[in-house]
């Protein structure tokens, strides 16, 4: 089959709102743009309310903040920190780097707009959240999950990517939005997960993934993978590994209205569980 050719991303935008995720999230970036004609832009986001028109309930919230997280300035003046220590002993590398402050949820639309691929690690404080959050569910960007912990040599993303396959608007795109990794990849090998013996179901997932990448001309391995277990989201990720993806593409889902309830059950055990970066889309 001829591979199939898709517009090549023009911009990535790695948001790097906290120190303890810019390490590994700019490593991912650099993986995610090996093979094209890419420019990555690094944004060191973060609240500001010099800058944020907020509600005073979200003011006080953020006063809060310092209790637990440290006081602004620190907290800023540490994100930069990792910034440059990444940057250190790395010579020339194809990344700007600019600071963005405000309100987050409004920075983060403005800085992901023109984006193809935005890049952040697995969230561990506030403005972490609110960008994940942001990223995740309003700017209808594909967003690539850096794992915590960045790997002693350099990344690699694309080469073979496993997609977690249960028909739905989610997935499908994120698979369309990952479409230029995709083509690109070696190997492309489709996973779906089989209900547990003796749960009745008519829903085989097998089909609608057959011919929903062949309507995308894309070769992919389709596997089928029993229910084993309580967690189909770390079952993906065992089997990622287990078929050597250096990636896994899902579609997020959420539920409720408060972030700490509003992912879904896969979403939610890939993200606590992923030691690989992760593709996803709600």
């Amino acid at each position: 089959m001829t591979v199939p050719r898709f517009p090549s991303p023009k911009i990535i935008v790695a948001l790097l709102p906290e120190p303890e995720t810019v390490p590994s999230c700019l490593d991912c970036a650099l993986a995610a743009a090996e093979g094209f004609d890419v420019t990555i832009a690094a944004v060191q986001v973060g609240f500001d309310p010099r800058f944020a028109f907020v509600p005073p309930e979200e003011l006080a919230l953020q006063q809060l903040r310092a209790r637990n997280e440290g006081a602004l300035a620190d907290r800023l003046a540490h994100t930069r920190a990792a910034i440059d220590s990444w940057r250190s002993g790395r010579g020339e590398v194809p990344v700007t780097f600019r600071d963005d402050r405000g309100d987050v949820t409004a920075v983060v639309a403005a800085e992901t707009a023109a984006a193809d691929l935005v890049v952040m690690g697995n969230p561990v404080h506030l403005d972490g959240r609110d960008a994940f959050h942001s990223t995740l569910f309003w700017s209808k960007r594909l967003l690539l999950v850096a794992p915590a912990r960045p790997l002693p040599g350099p990344r690699v993303i694309g080469r073979h990517i496993v997609v977690g396959w249960k028909p739905g608007d989610q997935v499908r795109r994120a698979v369309r939005q990952a479409l230029p990794w995709l083509a690109k990849a070696e190997k492309v090998s489709v996973v779906t997960v089989r209900k547990p013996a003796g749960v009745a179901s008519d829903v085989d997932y097998g089909p609608s993934a057959r011919a929903f990448f062949a309507e995308l001309g894309l070769a992919v391995e389709l596997i089928a993978i029993d229910r084993a277990g309580s967690s189909v989201g770390r079952q993906l990720l065992a089997e990622t590994e287990r078929l050597g993806g250096d990636s896994l593409l899902i579609g997020a889902f959420k539920h409720g209205a408060l972030w700490e309830a509003v992912l879904g059950g896969v979403t939610r055990d890939v993200l606590a569980a992923a030691q690989l970066p992760v593709f996803m889309m709600s």
